[in-house]
């Protein structure tokens, strides 16, 4: 359902093109473009069993679905739901299913090489390029192995558990603020369950993984901010606007802490912005998810499959889970 352009052409193609073909599965495109109102949406729906949406789809509720009698399954080529699916698609036994999973290990992926960068303090003596500081002999002896770190982590979805997963090998305390998250589970995961402020006041290294609501927007101001401990990381590849950006600007303007981010209120970064020029701040251009977005509509093909086949599906989101997944409507404009 997403308008043709960059994103549709993104997801479709390479190994996803190759795995329909696979399945033996034609995948039909919306090629309509311009702003389509609610009738016009409903209109493409008409005899669809099964929908693929993604970034550009609007959300599935009840003026959408007025005349989709025959849709079974959605499969959201991206991450969160939230924005894409509503409790009437689900009242009707619609099963819903992401390629968050994929997505997730992709981040986890790069949380895992920051908090590596961080424990190292790869940015304190490395030389990158001809260009920037120069060698530092003397800074030699100064990494902290991940055994003998404390690694904090806000929020316990998709990404959260594959980067516990790649973090438990290497036997760092893992501490991890989630209402969700009981003493007990969290024993038998290996971490323990800590308050937001003990994982921001005891952690050498903080991230942000929770998803985006009304209740976790802004959720780290300045009071919370003045908990983390001196010579620790605050890295954020989550969502830009759980932390408060004016208070962590003052905050990271001390140089008591590092930050590490790839998530921004606003996106591409300004030039003039006040993090380019601190030097405790590595940046990415929100890559972290990115390596493994050819294979998400592939991924989507296959639950299909095993749907129509009578089989489990490996990615279904319920919704309990999918209301409390990120709301971009609370992200601000990109560009």
């Amino acid at each position: 359902m997403a308008p043709p352009g960059f994103t549709r052409d993104w997801f479709w193609r390479g190994a996803s093109r190759q795995r329909a073909e696979e399945l033996g599965f034609t995948v039909e495109l919306n090629e309509r473009t311009g702003t389509l109102s609610a009738e016009d949406w409903a209109e493409m729906l008409v005899g669809v069993e099964a929908l693929l949406t993604t970034w550009g789809s609007p959300r599935l509720d009840r003026a959408i679905l007025a005349q989709s009698d025959a849709l079974k399954i959605v499969g959201h080529v991206g991450g969160s739901v939230a924005n894409i699916v509503s409790a009437d698609l689900y009242a009707r036994g619609v099963r819903v299913c992401t390629a968050n999973p994929l997505m997730a290990r992709t981040v986890a992926e790069w949380a895992l090489m920051m908090t590596m960068i961080a424990q190292r303090q790869l940015l304190q003596y490395a030389q990158f390029g001809a260009g920037g500081r120069a060698l530092d002999w003397a800074g030699t002896r100064i990494n902290t192995p991940l055994a003998h770190s404390t690694v904090g982590i806000w929020g316990y979805g998709d990404v959260s558990r594959a980067l516990i997963d790649l973090l438990r090998p290497l036997s760092p305390t893992i501490l991890v603020h989630d209402p969700y998250l009981d003493v007990d589970s969290a024993a038998i995961q290996g971490v323990e369950a800590a308050s937001l402020e003990d994982v921001l006041s005891r952690s050498d290294v903080v991230h942000c993984l929770t998803g985006l609501t009304l209740e976790s927007r802004g959720r780290i101001g300045a009071a919370e901010l003045a908990l983390i401990r001196s010579g620790a990381t605050l890295i954020n590849c989550g969502r830009a606007p759980l932390i408060c950006e004016e208070a962590l600007v003052d905050a990271l303007k001390a140089q008591r802490f590092a930050a590490i981010m790839d998530v921004y209120e606003q996106e591409p970064l300004p030039e003039d912005h006040p993090y380019r020029s601190l030097p405790n701040v590595l940046l990415t251009p929100h890559n972290a998810g990115c390596g493994r977005d050819e294979h998400y509509l592939a991924a989507m093909l296959d639950e299909f499959a095993r749907f129509f086949c009578g089989e489990d599906l490996q990615m279904e989101v319920e919704w309990d889970r999918a209301s409390k997944m990120t709301d971009s409507s609370l992200l601000r404009g990109r560009g």
